[in-house]
């Protein structure tokens, strides 16, 4: 339970370190990278390995926690925190920009953590049925 919150925060916080790599660099501790998603291909991928190696027989519920959890807590929590506790304006923390990117990210990280977890099932299942012949 422990390395599920713990891997659910970790996540969470690449998610919201993305928003100050691609957000505009004149604004502090900010990047303006274009390609901010490329980021997510080894974050993801590694959530990923971690999570089919520590619940191999619960990869489905797992996933679903962890990613939901990540992605609620920097999607919307953070930038609610951001609004109501940080003076940001709505559309700083809300707006369509924010949004763009995130979805970015989470979807560049979501084709990353499948394509991660099917090598590997190939592998093991290649590994398992090699060691009978």
């Amino acid at each position: 339970m422990l390395s599920a919150v713990l891997t659910s925060l970790g996540l969470a916080t690449a998610i919201h370190l993305d928003w100050h790599f691609a957000r505009p660099a004149h604004h502090p501790l900010s990047l303006g990278l274009s390609w901010h998603w490329v980021l997510a291909i080894p974050v993801f991928a590694l959530v990923a390995w971690y999570v089919a190696r520590v619940w191999p027989h619960a990869v489905g519920r797992a996933s679903v926690a962890i990613l939901g959890s990540a992605i609620l807590a920097a999607g919307l929590c953070e930038p609610a925190w951001e609004y109501y506790l940080g003076d940001a304006p709505f559309e700083w923390a809300f707006g369509a920009s924010r949004n763009a990117v995130l979805f970015a990210f989470v979807a560049t990280g979501m084709v990353a953590y499948v394509v991660t977890l099917i090598v590997m099932r190939r592998r093991r299942g290649s590994s398992i049925t090699g060691s009978r012949s």
